[in-house]
Parts: C-alpha cells; structure tokens; sequence
C-alpha cells in the first residue's frame, strides 16, 4: 500500500506568525470583515453539524483503512469527533465567522 505523507498546518515548514491560519499562511493577512461576513455559512450550515461528524467520522475510518493514518489515531480522532458531536448537542453549535463554516468549526474544535 503506498503511504502519503500529509503536512499539517504547523508542520509543513510554512512560517505561520501573523498570518491568518485559516488561510494556510498563504496571505500576511486574514479577509477582511466584509469578506468574512460574506463568507461565512455557520449561521445557516450549523444545523448539519451531525452530517459533518458523521462525515468526518466515515473518512478518518478510510484513512486508517488505506494506512494513511494508524488505528490509534483513527480511534484517537473518533472519539474526539463524539466530544465535539457532545458539546454541540448539550451546548448547541457556536457561530465563529472567522471558522467560516461547520466543517471548519468542527476541525477547530477538535483540535482544541
């Protein structure tokens, strides 16, 4: 099985100081407020946020599957994905136009 080797954020030699992360670094400065408020799907995506997990859930399980990433860190993100999938349902799902939308909302999340 061929692996692939998949940069992160933070580890794909990028210098990320001041720059927005959402844009991967690729601009010094994140979008404007207009822009941002444009942009952003949350307040009417939000309401998909099991759709999302349940997506999210369905492609770390074909990336351990192909070996792309271990058991460990499948059953790792997994879990992780049913804290966040938890606080929504108790908590509802926060409106972060800077995530721009749920699946970024819910990345953001997990990472945390």
């Amino acid at each position: 099985a061929r692996r692939q080797t998949i940069a992160t954020r933070e580890d794909d030699g990028r210098d990320m100081t001041g720059s927005n992360s959402m844009w991967g670094g690729r601009f010094a400065e994140g979008p404007a407020a207009v822009m941002r408020e444009i942009n952003a799907s949350i307040p009417f995506d939000k309401r998909m946020w099991r759709q999302d997990i349940a997506g999210s859930k369905a492609h770390v399980a074909m990336l351990a599957q192909q070996g792309i990433v271990s058991a460990a860190d499948a059953a790792t993100i997994d879990a992780g994905l049913d804290t966040v999938a938890a606080d929504y349902a108790a908590n509802g799902v926060p409106e972060d136009l800077a995530l721009e939308d749920i699946h970024m909302l819910t990345e953001a999340k997990l990472a945390q």
